[in-house]
């Protein structure tokens, strides 16, 4: 087989060429888009900034550190062996491994964004990590490797179970952004901001009759 896959095959490298597409598009959002928390004053630009940011990129940060460093911390040589060291500096190592969820943890602070509806994200977010698997899975049939060591000491049935949690957990941590999300900016950052709206109207409508009586 020749080089290719390659680094490809790394969760760490798509999600530095994601980050890196992401902030270059947000920096242009920043120019001629905008950064509205109510839907109905976005551009169509940011509208895609804020979808692509709750469904893929704050997830798969997130996932990069934190499965990462957890994995790590159990054992290295699951996901990151010694003989690494060698070429692969400890600032590097933080840079594409801790890093990310830094990062994406001040910008879900500091930049106002509004999160799509719920279904649409858990849409983009199942997409996504079922691309990814099922493209590690075909180079580990195609060329008999993992991706990574932890894959290939687990036999198929423990291999099956560790894929499908780490979908759950990419899964399970855009429900964490989105809870930050109305944590940092409240309720009317998350879809169309009008849910509270026909509340209002029903109350408004009440008092309407009551004045008629």
């Amino acid at each position: 087989m020749s080089a290719f896959p390659g680094k490809w095959k790394y969760l760490t490298v798509w999600d530095l060429v994601l980050q890196f597409a992401y902030h270059t598009y947000s920096l242009a959002n920043d120019f001629v888009g905008s950064s509205e928390i109510e839907s109905k004053k976005q551009t169509k630009m940011q509208k895609l900034r804020d979808v692509v940011f709750a469904s893929v990129i704050f997830p798969t940060g997130a996932f990069v550190s934190i499965t990462f460093w957890g994995i790590y911390s159990i054992d290295r040589e699951l996901v990151f062996p010694k003989f690494m060291d060698a070429f692969y500096p400890s600032w590097l190592n933080h840079a594409v491994h801790t890093a990310p969820i830094i990062f994406l943890c001040v910008e879900i602070y500091n930049v106002p964004k509004n999160f799509p509806k719920r279904s649409t994200s858990i849409i983009g977010n199942i997409f996504f990590s079922s691309t990814y698997l099922g493209w590690i899975t075909w180079i580990a049939y195609d060329s008999g490797v993992w991706a990574y060591p932890i894959l290939e000491v687990l036999d198929n049935v423990s291999r099956a179970a560790f894929l499908g949690a780490s979908a759950g957990l990419l899964l399970g941590l855009y429900f964490v952004g989105e809870k930050i999300q109305r944590w940092r900016w409240g309720d009317k950052s998350v879809g169309d901001g009008t849910k509270d709206e026909p509340k209002l109207e029903s109350s408004g409508k009440t008092k309407t009759k009551s004045k008629v009586k």
